[in-house]
């Protein structure tokens, strides 16, 4: 079956005592469905939802637009500790990433800022300042964080974490129709299964913060999985164990 997007309606809502501290984390490469997962799970649970790697694109875009040079460490780090970020999601659900008080969801999803995002992330005191952010982001709990370091990294100690991944040909005919919604029209496979191998490449290479399986987390291969299939196994496995807590 397609990757569906349709909304996940969840089973029940949360009792007021049962998940409003809880921390799930959900990391995999690019066109693993980690990001449209996240969304549908925090929906269904009542969670909020906080993309990590939209906060390396804001950084990436911040860099961009304030002429700073992608390989000066040092303005970067200082520009990660004075960026005005949040997030907001409107009553349609939909997750805007807010800069100064703009609206730049758009704006940080052009090839552009995904490579320098690529490549800003790379640098370990960077990725130091951005995970002091994202901690502060989601430090009271009540999230689904997905990344690609959430689990391993940023939240090494939250009670669920998934481990999302797909055959790199479903990842990549995933990312080259994100691309076509995004900006109207279809880039060539070739070129996204390229990007998609450099990326995957700085991804698990990297020294700080790499692409790994986190500790204790649970693999699901989304290849031949709906969205909503996915979502369900991830709430029998965090309903179940409630359960059993509570």
């Amino acid at each position: 079956m397609p990757w569906a997007t349709r909304k996940v309606k969840s089973a029940r809502k949360p009792s007021a005592g049962l998940l409003p501290r809880l921390l799930v984390t959900i990391d995999g490469p690019a066109g693993s469905g980690k990001s449209t997962t996240a969304k549908q799970l925090a929906h269904a649970l009542g969670l909020s939802y906080l993309d990590t790697g939209a906060t390396y694109r804001t950084l990436a875009y911040a860099a961009i637009q304030q002429d700073v040079v992608i390989t000066d460490v040092e303005q970067l780090i200082e520009l990660a500790r004075r960026l005005s970020l949040g997030f907001v999601t409107t009553p349609a659900g939909r997750l805007r990433v807010m800069l100064d008080g703009q609206d730049i969801s758009q704006a940080i999803r052009t090839e552009e800022v995904s490579e320098a995002a690529a490549h800003i992330a790379q640098y370990p005191g960077v990725r130091a300042a951005m995970v002091k952010r994202q901690r502060g982001l989601a430090r009271a709990g009540g999230f689904v964080v997905e990344g690609r370091d959430t689990g391993s990294v940023v939240f090494p100690d939250a009670p669920y974490k998934f481990f999302l991944d797909a055959s790199p040909q479903v990842r990549a005919h995933r990312r080259q129709r994100e691309l076509a919604r995004l900006y109207g029209s279809k880039p060539p496979l070739a070129q996204v299964q390229e990007q998609l191998h450099f990326r995957d490449g700085l991804d698990r290479t990297r020294r700080v913060g790499a692409l790994v399986k986190p500790r204790g987390a649970v693999t699901i291969d989304t290849s031949h999985r709906t969205v909503r299939d996915v979502v369900r196994i991830m709430q029998q496995r965090i309903r179940q164990r409630e359960r059993r807590r509570g």
